[in-house]
């Protein structure tokens, strides 16, 4: 992957504004796709794999954490970057996010410069994994 090459995200979460700032920030980098909840995460990430998911942490279906475990778990899509964005930035929250398997966790409110770099990083990253 180049760094012109299409970034394929996609965004997870409950809240319509919170993906219309995700969206915002990121839609530059190339296609996304977006998942109101971790079930429906979990089908688009096996059906169009994206190369870096952006995952609410707090959801009413399946947690942000849930969501990471299974994406792990799943040959199909355990190499996927996964990001999660939470209003939380405690040290046990970012813990436990990262045990479960994410490869980075963001608090909101998010700077969208950051959040660009970081989804940048992780793709090459993937990429070179590859």
């Amino acid at each position: 992957m180049v760094m012109t090459d299409p970034i394929r995200i996609l965004i997870v979460d409950d809240e319509p504004a919170n993906i219309q700032i995700l969206h915002a920030a990121v839609s530059p980098l190339g296609p996304v796709q977006f998942a109101r909840s971790g079930e429906q995460a979990l089908k688009l990430a096996r059906a169009n794999p994206p190369d870096v998911v952006l995952l609410d942490v707090v959801m009413p279906d399946l947690d942000g954490f849930a969501v990471t475990r299974a994406l792990r778990a799943d040959p199909a899509t355990a190499g996927m970057m996964v990001v999660l964005v939470s209003g939380s930035s405690a040290d046990a929250d970012v813990e436990c996010g990262l045990e479960s398997g994410a490869d980075d966790f963001i608090a909101k409110p998010v700077a969208p410069a950051l959040i660009r770099q970081r989804v940048r990083l992780l793709a090459e990253l993937a990429h070179r994994r590859r």
